[in-house]
């Protein structure tokens, strides 16, 4: 009976603990939208509460005004919204200002988002209107057919293999050698992706600070006004890259900035992957794809982009080297002890990694090195090297000792000095 008691008594205070933390919700207009952060396009949604909405130019993006129940979580202190439980597009025109100007009036528009070699990839392009829908019923059209050439290989390699069969069994009962001749291998899918259509704001402008606001039939719709600041994407691009030990392959270490160095071991050999990345400010970035993350002024952030097209790049220290890009195999060591070796991959042999192999000199006298690309520009690239020597641990005790010799030192002459007298 105390047992059930107890449970009844904690069912209740854990029912009691659930209402309490229940959060109160409220109507409220929400600007969410697709944005475009230099590379691709992100999903956002900025809380009512929110005043300014930030962008970047160069690509136009499709933002939404969404009347929903909005409210605050206090454990991850951020806005969240229950667009299931209420979504209700708001439609009108929406106004952009700069210096008490119209710049544009816009009106919502259907769009879609075309990747022409996968989202993965990006360099994604809005297309709206007319031609939204074009490129739309085109996808579609194409991945029907497509699905009907797959199937349709299939059903040939299915036949061919029951011919094999077939065949393989009569040869063995005495038949002659039947020639069967193999299908077509099956299709490759297209890496094009069109996003489905959805009706939203185009807004398309240079670098600057603007107002907004949304009015149906003349009359501004409350809570829509904000103010908009679009950020320069000019001179964004860098190379950053990514050492990988080879003992510890799986956690390479970023090196974004060119005053970075890189430690090594002499003897050692290390693996770099080359990356195209666009740097900006935390402030500059953060806003736009995450507008409740708490950004700091100063600190940079490094977005990683695609690999980087550069196929060989230059190693120095006693002499230079050309380092082709290669195609690497990672194979787990065998027996009690846990590592990695690194070797080359073999002809139809997929690569776990594909990157510079830089092999440190073991010369005791090597302590700087260099690795460098050709060129100058964003897609150059240039990392100092540090050859860690191994430490000599005599001239580490001496080193420890000076500072009790410099103490002892002057005891002695003086004592020595006194005697004498």
């Amino acid at each position: 009976m105390r047992r059930l008691l107890a449970i009844l008594l904690l069912c209740l205070s854990s029912a009691s603990a659930a209402e309490a933390i229940e959060p109160e919700r409220r109507d409220a207009v929400i600007v969410t939208g697709r944005v475009w952060d230099g590379f691709t396009f992100k999903d956002m949604f900025l809380p009512s509460q929110a005043g300014t909405l930030h962008l970047l130019a160069g690509q136009d993006s499709a933002i939404s005004f969404v009347e929903t129940q909005e409210y605050y979580w206090p454990l991850s202190r951020q806005v969240y919204v229950d667009l299931e439980k209420k979504r209700r597009e708001v439609n009108g025109v929406l106004t952009i200002t700069r210096d008490g100007k119209t710049v544009a009036e816009v009106g919502p528009s259907p769009y879609v988002i075309l990747y022409p070699k996968g989202a993965l990839n990006g360099n994604g392009q809005l297309l709206w209107g007319a031609e939204a829908m074009r490129a739309y019923s085109a996808y579609q059209q194409d991945e029907r057919t497509f699905a009907r050439r797959y199937v349709e290989a299939e059903a040939q390699q299915r036949v061919y293999e029951r011919k094999l069969l077939e065949a393989g069994a009569a040869r063995l009962r005495g038949a002659p050698v039947e020639v069967i001749e193999a299908p077509d291998p099956l299709p490759k899918p297209s890496l094009k992706l069109v996003t489905a259509p959805a009706a939203a704001y185009r807004v398309a402008l240079a670098a600057g600070a603007y107002e907004m606001a949304l009015s149906v039939e003349g009359v501004l719709v409350p809570g829509t006004a904000r103010s908009l600041a679009v950020g320069d994407m000019a001179g964004r691009r860098v190379t950053v890259a990514d050492v990988v030990p080879e003992e510890r392959w799986t956690r390479p270490i970023a090196t974004n900035s060119a005053d970075m160095r890189i430690f090594a071991r002499p003897g050692s050999t290390f693996y770099l992957t080359l990356s195209e990345a666009d740097r900006f400010d935390e402030t500059e970035y953060l806003p736009v794809v995450s507008p409740q993350q708490d950004a700091v002024s100063g600190r940079n952030v490094w977005i990683r982009r695609a690999a980087s097209p550069l196929d060989s790049v230059a190693a120095r220290f006693t002499e230079t080297q050309d380092l082709p890009l290669a195609r690497l195999k990672v194979v787990q060591t065998e027996g009690s002890g846990f590592g990695y070796q690194v070797r080359a991959a073999k002809e139809g042999e997929k690569e776990d990694l594909k990157a510079f192999a830089v092999s440190v000199p073991a010369e005791a006298g090597v302590s700087r090195g260099e690795i460098r690309s050709e060129g100058e520009g964003p897609a150059a690239f240039h990392r100092e090297i540090v050859v860690v020597q191994p430490r000599n641990d005599g001239l580490a005790l001496s080193l420890a000792l000076l500072p009790l010799l410099g103490w002892i030192a002057p005891k002695i002459l003086r004592r020595t000095a006194g005697a004498k007298a």
